[in-house]
């Protein structure tokens, strides 16, 4: 069985060899293991062992650009990003005290640019046959309106239902709807959606303004893509406390979620399973904000038997972190993770 098939069962709940796994690793962890393995990008990837490989083609490839710390550069949004540490910050939001008139003239980048589409197309090449390929179209709709707008503004009109955060959640919808439309043209396993709307305590807006405001403008993307695909399938991600709205997500037509943060207030992994696991598949697992960090190496590896065994019942699942997997986490532990998963059966 290769990847895309055991990708593929674990959605449709059908028997698979394996449980599938997708892991992100910060560039400087991918460089050691290429240094490994003598390879390098993807290739880098499939030798550790993921089943799904996909690339951004929105507005989040601009925070992990390659820059030196303290460098900035301008996106093609406009946006101005600064390395600071591990991945690059907004240090400029071009809309920012922008009034009505000067969002609604405000031009986005062009989401049928082919050259947004160069490295999916390369990647679709060397592993779309044996490999699961996503499109990673995140942030979908509030996270670009924020790094355009500035997050104070964009929460408090959006609080106060204001035209300029309609206006400017307008046309982040429209982009990412082009984005993802344009992804499927060329053939991925899934798109990739996403927003950030949660933190470690709770959501960072009101689950009544997400459903106002943010739940049918996802619905208009995800309708979107059905209608040029009825069976493409839908991932989504947001980070943190987002509890109140997992039930949402599935009836607009999400299939996948990611990452259920464990050490966030109310997302307890196996509560969600046994509650959402019949509608939606779950990319979620070891957490890497503390454990992965601190464990031993026979701790993770029983860790990752925990999570496989609670997680992976009746299929739906995929193994990941609950985020990406930093350069404080020691290779030991990401060893003793990846030949659990390698040696684990189902």
């Amino acid at each position: 069985m290769n990847s895309k098939q055991r990708v593929y069962g674990a959605i449709r709940r059908t028997a698979i060899d394996r449980t599938p796994r997708f892991l992100w690793f910060h560039p400087s962890l991918l460089d050691e293991f290429g240094r490994r393995f003598g390879t390098s990008g993807f290739a880098t990837e499939a030798a550790i062992g993921n089943d799904i490989l996909q690339p951004w083609v929105s507005i989040n490839q601009s925070m992990a650009r390659a820059a030196a710390e303290g460098a900035s550069f301008t996106d093609d949004f406009g946006i101005t990003w600064t390395r600071q540490g591990y991945y690059n910050m907004v240090t400029r939001h071009p809309l920012m005290d922008a009034g009505l008139g000067q969002i609604e003239y405000y031009r986005m980048p062009d989401p049928h640019d082919p050259g947004r589409f160069t490295e999916l197309e390369q990647l679709l090449a060397s592993f779309g046959n044996d490999h699961f390929i996503g499109a990673d179209v995140s942030g979908s709709i509030f996270e670009p309106a924020y790094h355009l707008r500035g997050m104070e503004d964009l929460l408090v009109e959006m609080t106060l239902r204001e035209p300029e955060a309609g206006a400017l959640l307008d046309k982040t919808m429209r982009f990412t709807t082009g984005a993802a439309l344009e992804s499927m043209r060329r053939g991925v396993d899934w798109v990739w959606l996403g927003d950030d709307v949660g933190t470690q305590s709770g959501m960072l807006i009101s689950p009544l303004v997400w459903r106002e405001i943010l739940k049918p403008r996802l619905k208009t993307i995800v309708d979107a893509i059905r209608s040029v695909a009825p069976g493409t399938i839908i991932a989504y991600h947001s980070c943190g406390s987002i509890r109140p709205i997992i039930g949402d997500l599935a009836e607009i037509g999400i299939d996948v979620l990611n990452p259920l943060q464990p050490m966030a207030a109310d997302m307890d992994n196996a509560a969600i399973k046994r509650e959402f696991g019949n509608t939606l598949t779950f990319m979620a697992g070891i957490d890497t904000q503390d454990f992965l960090v601190s464990a031993k190496p026979e701790q993770a590896r029983a860790e990752t038997r925990r999570i496989v065994e609670v997680m992976g019942g009746n299929g739906g699942f995929i193994f990941a972190g609950s985020h990406t997997i930093q350069p404080d986490v020691p290779m030991a532990n990401i060893e003793a993770m990846l030949e659990t998963l390698d040696n684990q059966t189902i």
